[in-house]
């Protein structure tokens, strides 16, 4: 079994949101199939690990872009956004990825508790060739089992295969702590990341900052010098940032109306919503879904 064989759009190959099956393993993807990321913010329910054997890539992962060079890791953990903006032609990606519903049954959020913000966070790991070829090693192997047997994989056996991930990816990351925390102090890293995990949940139904403020029980001034200080953006750009994104991702993703779009990211009239989208991105809502 492979991509090809599943249930996919057969002009884009690659799922757009989420999985068709619990489990999928696949070498070498190409930029061919990967163009298909480019032209807005995805969000993406399944789980995501992809590995950069050849190429590079400029691409914006929830808040941030990266410039993703070959023997890099990539963690796309559930409800990410994604854009690529640019890459090599030589560009080679494996990945093995999980569906949103099979997540959803083993608790992924508990299993990756102890990871999930530094996942979020810091989204691309480049390692060294060593351990890369590990990685690599693996997923081929992985793939190739799934290509060849994938209806047999057993509910058992992808959990196998998540648990390796979670738990080496786990070791990658905590060997990259004390360089990240050298930027700001474990407090700040503290609130940052409980701010995170509050404004992906709640972005669309709280925009008022001081409803964070009030979560993470701080001033409003005080929880906003130290949003700026740690990620140099403001928590109103964080928030509004998601919203675009999310907006983006339903005009160009779904055939939903306007108005139900607006309802979803908590507007309570699609004028609102038009003209908050049209100060941020230049353009309302159907002339951005109207675009190339």
């Amino acid at each position: 079994m492979s991509l090809k064989d599943l249930n996919i759009d057969k002009s884009k190959k690659l799922p757009q949101f989420d999985l068709p099956v619990d489990f999928i393993g696949e070498n070498n993807i190409s930029s061919e199939l990967l163009n298909f990321y480019g032209s807005f913010p995805c969000k993406i329910e399944a789980c995501i690990f992809a590995y950069i054997s050849e190429g590079t890539i400029k691409a914006t992962i929830n808040l941030w872009d990266y410039s993703i060079a070959a023997g890099s890791l990539i963690i796309i953990i559930p409800g990410s956004f994604i854009q690529v903006h640019e890459m090599s032609p030589d560009v080679k990606i494996s990945f093995v990825g999980f569906s949103s519903s099979f997540l959803a049954s083993v608790k992924f959020r508990k299993l990756m508790s102890s990871i999930l913000m530094s996942s979020f966070r810091n989204p691309v790991i480049q390692l060294p060739p060593d351990i890369g070829s590990i990685y690599a090693d693996a997923i081929s192997t992985i793939s190739r089992a799934f290509q060849q047997n994938g209806e047999s994989f057993s509910h058992h056996i992808i959990m196998s295969i998540m648990d390796l991930f979670i738990d080496s990816i786990t070791v990658s990351i905590r060997k990259r702590i004390p360089d990240d925390k050298k930027n700001h102090s474990t407090r700040e890293h503290d609130i940052l990341s409980e701010f995170l995990q509050l404004a992906f949940e709640n972005y669309r139904v709280e925009h008022r900052i001081s409803f964070y403020a009030n979560e993470v029980k701080l001033t409003l001034s005080h929880f906003c010098n130290v949003i700026s200080h740690a990620v140099s953006m403001t928590p109103q750009e964080i928030i509004t940032h998601l919203i675009i994104m999310d907006a983006k991702n339903q005009l160009k993703g779904t055939h939903n109306a306007v108005s139900k779009i607006a309802a979803s990211l908590g507007f309570t009239t699609p004028t609102t919503f038009n003209r908050y989208f049209r100060t941020y991105t230049g353009m309302t809502p159907q002339m951005y879904r109207n675009s190339k």
